[in-house]
């Protein structure tokens, strides 16, 4: 799983098998890969306060040698990616293209035009667990002699994030008097509908399927006053509705706050939300490499529940 969430970079190696016994320099035609996540150089998925994502052994990637409709599955393992079928380039001289997703789960059943995306409307709100709904793409078109045999998802041609993360952290302004959050809820159009991904550009990436729904996520028992979670791209006609329930002095509060509309694939929202005589306020919204966005403080009005 990823561990840990933000732009990390990803060494594969497109391992691809032929039945001779031995081979010369010449004779190799193994694929090889280089893979970087927006742009940065790492080995592992792990997510960070900052965004940056790195993977750890075990993740799974899929990845299409077009024309093929069937993904092989690519295992991080020992520090290097290992297929879990071989594969050889046709010949040194034509381009190829090669379209690459993470997660991959499974390979059956799976196609360009119809990749599972993982299930966003359970979540812990915990950032260690960012990396088990990340969605990574990355699409190139490469030929043997590019880079003798080296295909490499790098520079503008590095996996991207499809979701977009929210990063928040509540913070009291009376250290005297603890603040306890129970739980949370965020509401909005279409945030956590599910979907399947398409690398046909003329979908335009997303697809909806299933029954209608998905405007709410709500998140019991956090673990502390930091909130990650992934919500899909969207761009709302009404804000996206924030909702925190907390203890203090025993007493039962709710607060709430418009967080906005405009949530990109790729962005990165980290939001500091400082809870001062009854009220939340929102005191920054970063957005990086993940784009980093930044909003004007909201204030998040505390009334008993």
């Amino acid at each position: 799983m990823i561990e840990r969430y933000i732009l990390p970079v990803l060494f594969l190696l497109f391992c691809v098998s032929c039945d001779k016994q031995s081979e010369s320099p010449e004779d190799d035609m193994a694929v090889r890969l280089f893979v970087e996540i927006g742009g940065k150089s790492q080995t592992k998925t792990v997510t960070e306060t900052d965004g940056t994502v790195t993977f750890s052994g075990g993740d799974k990637l899929g990845m299409f040698v077009l024309p093929g409709n069937t993904p092989v599955m690519w295992s991080y393992q020992n520090s290097r990616w290992v297929s879990s079928v071989s594969v050889e380039w046709e010949n040194r001289t034509d381009d190829f293209e090669f379209l690459a997703y993470y997660p991959c789960d499974e390979v059956s059943g799976v196609t360009p035009d119809a990749v599972p995306m993982p299930d966003l409307s359970e979540q812990s709100g915990s950032l260690e667990d960012i990396g088990d709904k990340d969605f990574l793409v990355g699409r190139v078109v490469a030929s043997y002699a590019d880079n003798n045999g080296t295909v490499s998802f790098s520079g503008d041609n590095s996996l991207e994030h499809v979701y977009s993360l929210l990063y928040l952290s509540v913070v009291g302004d009376d250290l005297s008097n603890s603040l306890t959050i129970t739980g949370c809820t965020f509401t909005g159009k279409g945030i956590v509908t599910p979907h399947t991904y398409s690398f046909d550009s003329a979908s335009g990436g997303m697809i909806a399927f299933g029954s209608p729904g998905g405007d709410v996520l709500t998140i019991e028992d956090l673990p502390s006053h930091d909130i990650a979670v992934l919500i899909n791209p969207v761009s709302l006609d009404s804000s996206l509705s924030f909702t925190i329930r907390y203890i203090r002095s025993g007493q039962k509060y709710e607060a709430k706050a418009s967080l906005g509309t405009d949530f990109s694939g790729g962005s990165f929202h980290k939001i500091t939300l400082r809870l001062v005589d009854g009220k939340l306020i929102m005191t920054g919204n970063e957005v990086s490499d993940w784009n980093v966005i930044t909003l004007d403080d909201i204030v998040l009005v505390g009334t008993s529940a």
